[in-house]
């Protein structure tokens, strides 16, 4: 009984589809905008909540970087450290090397500068591949380094920047070396300045210079600076004495990346509220005025028999149907607008990649739907309401008593023509829709605004 009651609505809504083409195809479009604003913005909100706290658990940051005397401390007394109490994972060791290099960068495309030359030390650390247990690292541009020559530059945020194809020239070293920027990495704790394969250590190191080795740990307790200092302090025992030349704890790190995306936080997160506002205002308002503007065929339906469950049902398929459709493709179409605004935010964070998460893929267009709904069920409840002949004679008409002053005292200024003195009137018949209207217009300027200077400041900074 129940499917046969709903078959009119679906017949109504079926027709109403077919019959209202450009009200369907407006309504698709509001929500393939708002839904792919909603998510460039809900991504925008997530991502930039503690987003090095993100980064540090995605890419398995080290909770403390090691340096260690590689004469002293042999590679079975360094694998000894890995099974210590309280360490859950560890790398390494890697071999390392600081050196003096003059640096011939091209900045990337989009960067003023241009290109330039610096001279600078750098922390050189061997790999053989980007990933690992501890500090898997991120590629932001290029690829890993397969041979000698080849370097991978590390996208800290700090000095220039740097794009694939700079190069740097290693002195101190027998033959000066001259190596190739081939990519561009990210490690969420900084855990080098750039990556070379392990057998260009040899080469590159001074002579007369201790060998050096890199170990990366993560521990089970490491939340605090005393934390901290316990884990470094059980490595120190483990080791010969004197072997560890120095210990990077994970909250430096963390509180610098604080410190520099600290002022962009607010404004970033100011974009996303103003995106999803905007988005909400404008569905709630054309979905609402698009069930009010047939209540004249809501009148139509129920002289021929639709009951009001049946006139509530049809209105909201009308609006759910196409609703639905534009919100799938705004989710597509948000994803794939937020790739170059994601790109620049996690470069200014120095977070190496960051993208919509998949639940907000999937709470987006359901909440967008639970809008359509809520914002089609009062109007058509209303209309569902009155008899036919009521609907009918009251078609687009507003209420009574709604904006006849305006029109009365608009109607007094005999030099305005008359279709200007209704126009003007016609908001005060419905102040509500005209006020949400109104806000959505201002927040949209708003958000234009600020999008635009926004992603400016952002290519600047990064």
């Amino acid at each position: 009984m129940r499917a046969v009651a709903r078959r009119p609505a679906v017949t109504a809504a079926r027709a109403g589809l077919t019959g209202r083409r450009v009200q369907t195809s407006v309504i698709g479009l509001v929500l393939l905008v708002s839904t792919a604003a909603a998510t460039l913005a809900l991504g925008l909100l997530v991502d930039s909540n503690a987003p090095f706290d993100h980064a540090f658990a995605a890419q398995r940051g080290a909770h403390v970087t090691a340096a260690v005397n590689a004469a002293r401390a042999s590679g079975a007394r360094l694998a000894a450290t890995t099974r210590l109490p309280g360490v859950t994972a560890a790398s390494g060791p890697f071999p390392q090397v600081t050196v003096t290099a003059d640096m011939t960068f091209a900045a990337p495309p989009g960067h003023p500068g241009g290109q330039g030359v610096f001279s600078t030390q750098l922390n050189l650390v061997g790999r053989a591949t980007p990933g690992g247990p501890v500090d898997d690292l991120t590629l932001t541009a290029g690829r890993w380094v397969r041979q000698p020559g080849e370097m991978v530059w590390s996208d800290s945020g700090d000095g220039p920047p740097v794009a694939v194809g700079s190069h740097v020239t290693v002195h101190g070293v027998p033959g000066s070396p001259r190596l190739t920027v081939v990519g561009v990495a990210t490690s969420a704790t900084a855990s080098a300045q750039a990556w070379v394969t392990p057998a260009e250590i040899a080469a590159l190191r001074a002579p007369g210079a201790p060998a050096v080795s890199q170990m990366l740990y993560r521990f089970a307790r490491a939340g605090s600076a005393a934390q901290v200092s316990a884990d470094v302090a059980r490595v120190r025992a483990a080791l010969p004495p004197g072997s560890l030349l120095g210990a990077q704890s994970w909250l430096t790190a963390k509180l610098r990346a604080t410190q520099s995306i600290a002022p962009w936080v607010p404004f970033i997160v100011a974009f996303g509220l103003i995106g999803i506002v905007m988005a909400v205002l404008i569905v709630a308002n054309v979905v609402s005025g698009s069930v009010v503007a047939g209540t004249r065929r809501i009148g139509v339906l129920k002289s021929v028999g639709f009951s009001p469950a049946q006139v509530v049902a049809a209105y909201v398929l009308l609006v759910t149907v196409p609703a639905a459709v534009g919100a799938v493709a705004g989710v597509l179409a948000g994803n794939l607008l937020s790739v170059p605004l994601l790109s620049q935010t996690a470069r200014v964070y120095g977070v190496g990649a960051l993208a919509v998460p998949p639940w907000v893929d999937v709470a987006v267009p359901l909440a967008m739907l639970g809008l359509i709904v809520a914002a089609a069920l009062p109007p058509a409840l209303r209309a569902g309401r009155l008899s036919a002949v009521q609907a009918i004679a009251t078609g687009r008409a507003p209420r009574a008593a709604r904006g006849y002053g305006a029109h009365r005292l608009l109607g007094t200024a005999r030099r305005l023509p008359r279709p200007l003195t209704l126009g003007l009137a016609a908001p005060f018949a419905r102040p509500a829709r005209t006020l949400v209207t109104l806000v959505a217009v201002l927040l949209g300027g708003a958000a234009v605004t600020f999008a635009a200077g926004l992603a400016t400041s952002l290519d600047r900074v990064a």
